[in-house]
């Protein structure tokens, strides 16, 4: 799936769902990177997380978000993710530490990152 077909599912999928999230605070809204000289690359290896209110983008995958919740510093998030044409439901948890940020998805190794300029 092309980039472009992924950005236009990914709109029509996010129009159907938004109606009932609630948006996280805005200590998450943007981009986040494994160290601070990663932010300035787009190589698949050093890839960022871009997070806002209703869609997180990491890699080769968009996801929208369908429910959520914040405890405290983490936001726990239900989300519809389109990756290599394929969709999913994955549970994603985003921890704020400090000036970091704790990113679990879908059940991988937690990564801690840092937020980009």
């Amino acid at each position: 799936m092309t980039r472009s077909a992924r950005v236009t599912c990914m709109a029509a999928l996010a129009t159907g769902l938004l109606a009932g999230v609630a948006p996280a605070s805005p200590p998450f809204d943007g981009r986040w990177a494994s160290a601070a000289p990663a932010c300035a690359s787009e190589s698949e290896a050093t890839a960022t997380l871009i997070v806002s209110a209703f869609v997180l983008r990491w890699r080769d995958a968009a996801c929208v978000i369908q429910r959520s919740y914040l405890l405290r510093d983490t936001w726990n998030i239900g989300a519809r993710c389109v990756a290599d044409g394929a969709a999913a439901n994955v549970p994603i948890r985003l921890e704020l530490r400090g000036e970091r940020l704790l990113f679990d998805w879908g059940g991988t190794p937690a990564q801690e990152l840092t937020r980009c300029p």
